[in-house]
């Protein structure tokens, strides 16, 4: 019987966006959902993804480690673990140390292990689909390696995007010309029923773009304010799932670069290259190295700094703020000072928060 082993592109968020897509689209027989380690800093301050040395609990078989409830990083905190126990398909760690070579021979075991003849590779927002020079592409190594290695396999590829631009990187109209050239076409749109399941994720998840695809499933509409002041607005449009054959899409964007790699660092140095020197992971080593002092514990007077910004956001057109966004606004940007932000919020300002968001505004919803 057919099957297949979804690739979670960019991580922790993907990888739920691809459970969602099981139940949406049922007839892709999803047997197993494959993803990074590969938190931002407020979750785990150590650059780049994990592998399976950094964590201690996983369950190995045949070369594939699965990611249980009970497995732990041995330094840091992963949010695969918690994930994995409230996800219905088995959760499958994929390391990157070995670039798109080590990675094809591991999503390889992983197909044999769980029966799957295709792979799905799972992208939100678009930025896979990225042919490098665009303005506001920031994080495309995770995603273009998931796919180099995906089409190195020799397995069926197919890549599912889903909210055209919620990530805040392409523009949603830089993504549908993309989708033009691609000859991408449209397989479904998440419903309220299919964001259920999730929704007690985002009391602790830190997922952004996931997040507000789940929010714009769930029938809210609105315009949002992300991390690093990014605007999206969630529209009908914000929850479609477009398909995307793999190699075409291999053939035209950064993916193509990677495909001989055999470690983290060629694939990082290849794409900094095409990029003019910059990288992602550049970003964390510098938080990694000294950024954690900016981080402070949130008091009820950063309340006033919230309701201060709040009020300019709300006349610049802005509906909600996203709970990184409020975090990075008061520098609480680690687990521990993060859950107090939470646990401040729903206290003290329970009228705007309604995870993952925090309302600002009066935009529509379906909830």
């Amino acid at each position: 019987m057919h099957s297949a082993l979804a690739i979670a592109a960019g991580g922790g968020g993907d990888a739920i966006t691809a459970a969602m897509l099981a139940t949406a689209v049922p007839e892709l027989r999803v047997s197993a959902i494959m993803s990074y380690s590969w938190d931002r800093f407020m979750m785990d301050p150590a650059p780049g993804p994990r592998t399976r040395a950094d964590f201690q609990g996983l369950v190995e078989h045949c070369g594939v480690a699965t990611i249980s409830e009970t497995s732990t990083l041995r330094k840091g905190t992963s949010t695969l673990p918690r994930l994995a126990g409230s996800m219905v398909h088995p959760l499958l760690l994929l390391e990157a140390e070995n670039g798109a070579a080590g990675m094809a021979a591991s999503i390889g075991k992983a197909a044999r292990m769980f029966s799957a003849d295709e792979l799905i590779v799972v992208d939100v927002g678009g930025d896979i689909i990225a042919e490098g020079h665009e303005s506001g592409l920031l994080s495309p190594l995770a995603d273009s390696l998931a796919l180099a290695a995906a089409v190195m396999t020799g397995l069926p590829t197919r890549v599912l995007v889903a909210g055209p631009g919620v990530d805040g990187e392409l523009s949603p109209s830089e993504v549908h010309a993309r989708f033009a050239d691609l000859g991408a076409y449209q397989v479904a749109s998440l419903t309220p029923a299919d964001a259920a399941p999730f929704a007690d994720l985002w009391s602790w998840h830190p997922s952004e773009a996931t997040s507000l695809l789940a929010m714009a499933a769930d029938g809210w509409r609105g315009v949002v304010e992300t991390q690093r002041r990014a605007v999206i607005d969630l529209t009908d449009d914000t929850t479609g799932i477009y398909e995307v054959d793999g190699q075409a899409l291999t053939k035209s964007s950064l993916a193509g670069l990677l495909t001989s790699t055999s470690s983290l660092d060629q694939a990082e140095q290849m794409l900094r290259n095409r990029r003019g020197g910059r990288s992602e992971l550049d970003i964390e080593r510098r938080k990694a190295a000294g950024e954690h002092s900016e981080v402070r514990v949130p008091t009820p007077r950063s309340l006033n700094v919230i309701d201060a910004y709040g009020s300019h956001a709300r006349d610049r057109g802005i509906d909600a703020l996203t709970l990184r966004r409020v975090a990075e606004l008061v520098h609480a940007i680690s687990p521990a000072t993060t859950l107090k932000l939470r646990e401040l919020l729903a206290s003290q300002r329970r009228g705007n928060f309604y995870p993952p968001l925090y309302r600002v505004g009066s935009a529509s919803s379906g909830l």
